[in-house]
């Protein structure tokens, strides 16, 4: 798939360009044809476990908007790498590396109710279930997350915002975290 081959591309040496200065810092960034989010590694572990049979699990969340006097308002559009079960009493317990975890994970795309299209189905389920998010773990350092689907894209960059709100949510309370970087273009 040609958008698939590409954004691993750009994907990727868009984030080894920034991960020297991004030590624990978050990031996000405009791409060409693209958005992205960096999330810092806050405890890094030879093994991962999941479906622990307790909550939380593990989500990294990203909304595109803007922060102002410590306030973050949405444009209505973000993405998200998690893992979780409804039914964690019959679902075993996983474990491996973070990229074993984020490669389990489930990723996709949505509108939040700060969208003007929220109630719009059609487009819900599209950014639900048709975009494509990447998730990789960059140098033991941060995880990046990120999509090149032409409509997601369209909507994370729809009103011109100015930040992303990063929240990381682990099952250790510590290593979660909530940061709105500013967005930096990276063409």
């Amino acid at each position: 798939m040609m958008i698939g081959k590409y954004f691993v591309f750009i994907f990727f040496a868009a984030a080894l360009n920034v991960s020297a200065k991004m030590k624990d810092e978050c990031g996000a960034f405009f791409i060409k044809n693209g958005v992205m989010a960096a999330f810092p590694i806050k405890k890094n572990r030879d093994k991962w476990i999941w479906y622990k049979k307790e909550r939380p699990e593990y989500a990294w969340i990203a909304e595109t908007g803007f922060y102002e006097n410590g306030v973050f308002k949405g444009n209505g559009f973000g993405f998200i790498a998690s893992i979780g079960s409804a039914n964690l009493k019959n679902t075993p317990m996983q474990q491996g590396t973070l990229q074993e975890l984020i490669d389990f994970s489930g990723k996709n795309a949505f509108l939040t109710k700060d969208s003007t299209f929220h109630n719009v189905e059609s487009l819900n389920d599209l950014m639900m279930y048709s975009s494509q998010i990447s998730a990789k773990v960059i140098v033991g350092e941060f995880i990046m997350l990120g999509t090149q689907n032409p409509e997601a894209v369209r909507m994370a960059k729809l009103k011109k915002p100015t930040h992303m709100k990063l929240q990381a949510i682990l099952p250790e309370s510590i290593e979660s975290y909530m940061c709105y970087p500013e967005i930096e273009s990276i063409n």
